[in-house]
């Protein structure tokens, strides 16, 4: 089966909201990326509702719904994710869902989706919304001590910290709940300070690291 035909596979699951987040963040990128794909899911809901509304209003036995009740209650968190304040933000940053931005914020705690940019530094990519298509979207984390890479913005930058602490090269203060516009064509680093990882979220139309510090 190709890539595309496992896609509008997909799709079709999409359209009864039947996928993990994982599939569910690749369907979505691909809708973004081509808009002939959101008229075959517009296609695919109508047909859905339209089974919906065909089927007898016929109550589930006892049984079946004291499962369904138990397994949504083992599920879903007796608590809020503890970065769930910052969901709406980052719901407009990416252009995506409040529901898709806590999913985002949950992997957070998810090691294995990190990966590393430099000693100290790694890094969360994120499938962004239309709006937000061909921008540098996710999380990065900073390792207490470390100072990440002297940078170059093509674009805008728009951070928003999310935990621990971070001072920008000019001074700036950066604790959790600040946000930081940056404009195109210019340059920073940031070191993490205290003793915890420096976590923010980033949307950023092109950055580059082929710059050297100016005092170095």
């Amino acid at each position: 089966m190709s890539d595309r035909d496992d896609l509008h596979e997909l799709l079709a699951a999409y359209a009864f909201d039947a996928l993990d987040a994982d599939d569910t963040a690749r369907v979505e990128a691909a809708l973004a990326a081509d808009p002939a794909l959101r008229v075959e899911l517009d296609e695919l809901r109508a047909v859905a509702g339209a089974l919906a509304g065909a089927l007898p209003a016929t109550p589930a036995p006892a049984a079946v719904r004291a499962r369904l009740l138990a397994t949504v209650a083992a599920e879903v968190p007796a608590q809020p994710g503890r970065f769930d304040r910052f969901a709406a933000r980052l719901a407009a940053l990416f252009d995506v869902t409040v529901e898709r931005a806590r999913t985002y914020l949950a992997w957070i705690d998810d090691a294995g989706r990190w990966e590393t940019l430099a000693p100290g530094v790694r890094l969360l990519h994120l499938p962004p919304g239309p709006a937000a298509v061909g921008a540098d979207c996710g999380f990065v984390a900073v390792d207490p001590g470390t100072t990440f890479p002297w940078h170059h913005h093509d674009g805008e930058e728009i951070t928003v910290v999310l935990g621990g602490h971070g001072v920008d090269a000019d001074g700036t203060q950066l604790t959790p709940g600040v946000e930081v516009v940056l404009h195109g064509d210019t340059e920073h680093d940031f070191a993490a300070v205290g003793d915890e990882p420096y976590l923010f979220a980033v949307r950023v139309w092109g950055v580059r690291f082929d710059v050297t510090r100016p005092d170095e």
